[in-house]
């Protein structure tokens, strides 16, 4: 299990109605409910009460109108053959003991399990404000408390274990972070983190001889990279926004040491900044390409690539389909009988992804 707080973006309002009503539906393509439930709510408990439950819910939120983030999103990855030993009680009970640990028991809140050809998840949306004494609670260093919570549901109910970044020397440092292993599973193409940890030696060799903040900046754009601060760390992130704990590339990474040795994190300073850029031409930036390339991929990827350039042309239907790789490739198989080649192809490669990061994670203990 992995559980992951899904933080509120920039610039969008919160709403809580919205992501409540998301929960119910299961919007995303190939995605269905599988159980639904309401807490807290004076409304009901089940999914025919959620109209009436959404409205007693923004109720309470109104009370606090100076406050801009009342939502914690929080979302349950389960391994697969996960959901088998699972009935509606023993994720009511899961839920339940996450929104114990995070001081929400007695909030409001939705929560509902998805089904998808990738993953099995729950969604589980807290109303920060406590409707009786309407004070917003924000947990504090939360990742500490979903990766124990999960952990101990894990040896409960009998669930592959599946550690998360806090666990220390039981996570394989070199190991795709789950939310890497998502995107891949997801869109088929190769992960951020996935083309970094290809250059991972000569990044740590680069960031080794930095003397200060500007100098490790110049490091990073030499390969795209941005380092920015992020919660109670260090993040790199990509051009296209996905990102990756620093300490996840080295140890030697992390904010507390990175900080030790240059001072109080400085961001990239404006008249450096081109200068940086210049130099992302030398190395080999992250861009997006297919997680399994073979000889029917060049015409199709090129086709692709040049559908999503001219986007505006095309009808929302195939807008959809362009979104990334893969939803391109279940499109176009329709009319090309070769694209099931590689739909197939990128189906085989994450098996045998996922069985090599099991066997990996097997033998990494057994030395611990």
């Amino acid at each position: 299990m992995i559980a992951t707080k899904i933080g509120k973006k920039s610039g969008v309002p919160d709403n809580y109605t919205r992501l409540g009503e998301y929960i119910a539906a299961a919007q995303e393509k190939g995605e269905k409910l599988h159980q639904f439930w309401i807490r807290n709510c004076d409304a009901g408990t089940n999914i025919e009460d959620l109209d009436l439950a959404l409205l007693e819910i923004e109720a309470v939120r109104r009370q606090k109108p100076d406050i801009a983030d009342k939502t914690y999103h929080l979302v349950v990855s389960f391994r697969p053959g996960d959901q088998d030993k699972l009935t509606k009680d023993d994720l009511m009970a899961i839920e339940a003991e996450y929104a114990k640990a995070l001081g929400y028991a007695d909030h409001q809140h939705v929560a509902g399990t998805h089904i998808n050809t990738d993953n099995f998840h729950m969604h589980i949306a807290f109303n920060k404000v406590h409707p009786e004494t309407l004070k917003v609670i924000t947990p504090h260093r939360d990742f500490n408390i979903l990766a124990k919570v999960s952990r101990e549901m894990e040896k409960k109910y009998g669930l592959a274990i599946d550690p998360g970044m806090t666990d220390g020397k039981k996570r394989d440092p070199n190991k795709l972070s789950p939310a890497a292993r998502d995107y891949e599973a997801h869109t088929w193409q190769e992960s951020f983190q996935r083309h970094i940890l290809k250059y991972q030696e000569e990044i740590i060799e680069g960031l080794g001889k930095a003397k200060n903040w500007q100098e490790a900046h110049q490091v990073l754009a030499a390969y795209d990279i941005s380092i920015k601060l992020r919660g109670n760390g260090m993040v790199l992130m990509s051009a296209d926004g996905q990102a990756m704990k620093a300490s996840q590339l080295d140890r030697s990474c992390s904010k507390n040491k990175l900080e030790k040795r240059f001072g109080v994190f400085k961001t990239l300073q404006r008249d450096r900044q081109r200068s940086s850029l210049k130099q992302v031409q030398s190395k080999r930036s992250y861009k997006a390409r297919p997680l399994v390339w073979n000889r029917n991929s060049t015409a199709l990827w090129k086709h692709y690539i040049r559908c999503k350039t001219h986007l505006s042309q095309h009808p929302s239907m195939m807008k959809r389909a362009l979104k990334n790789w893969k939803m391109f490739l279940l499109a176009e198989a329709e009319q090309d009988p070769l694209t099931m080649i590689l739909i197939i192809a990128h189906q085989d490669l994450l098996k045998i992804i996922q069985f090599k990061n099991e066997q990996k994670e097997i033998e990494f203990r057994k030395h611990q």
